[in-house]
């Protein structure tokens, strides 16, 4: 049933189609027949509200893209939710990440698909508590303005967490 309210085309055939959609996808009647009770408007405008809650999470957590892509956020982001759902109970840590991820396979540019692996590495250190991270990238974040970067340039950052201090580095 959470798919259907992840999946927009899922839930497009679920309305158009429901005891055939249903049964294909596991629910039995009781289920099929609860959902048909519930208005489309309803479905849809829940739907709606998962994916901006998720958006708005995952934005926090990866500010340099949502600053970079604009409004192509918000469109790489529902073409991303549309396919995945998060299983473990850290969802919007497991969002930010897998974001990103999906980001550095999408056609984007090299620029964006750097800045998500900065920000996929810096999201799993701080997010799962490691002690050590290095992301080798092809150009130098700092360098980078909105839609280009001043020079490609190999560079690598790392953060060490020794106790309870923080260390970055970049060279």
């Amino acid at each position: 049933m959470a798919r259907l309210f992840i999946d927009e085309g899922l839930r497009q055939n679920f309305l158009s189609a429901p005891k055939k959609i249903g049964a294909e996808n596991g629910l039995n009647l009781v289920e099929i027949e609860d959902l048909k009770a519930v208005l489309p408007e309803e479905i849809t405008f829940f739907a709606e509200t998962l994916f901006w809650k998720r958006l708005r999470e995952t934005e926090k957590m990866l500010p340099l893209t949502r600053e970079f892509l604009k409004d192509d956020f918000v469109q790489l982001f529902r073409e991303f939710s549309q396919d995945f759902n998060p299983q473990t109970v850290k969802k919007h840590l497991e969002d930010a990440i897998e974001f990103c991820k999906f980001m550095q396979k999408a056609k984007v540019s090299e620029i964006v698909k750097n800045i998500a692996k900065f920000e996929q590495t810096k999201v799993e250190f701080f997010g799962y508590g490691k002690h050590f991270a290095v992301c080798r990238l092809d150009y130098d974040i700092k360098e980078i303005s909105h839609q280009s970067a001043k020079s490609q340039r190999k560079i690598i950052y790392i953060w060490i967490k020794i106790g309870n201090k923080i260390k970055h580095f970049s060279f």
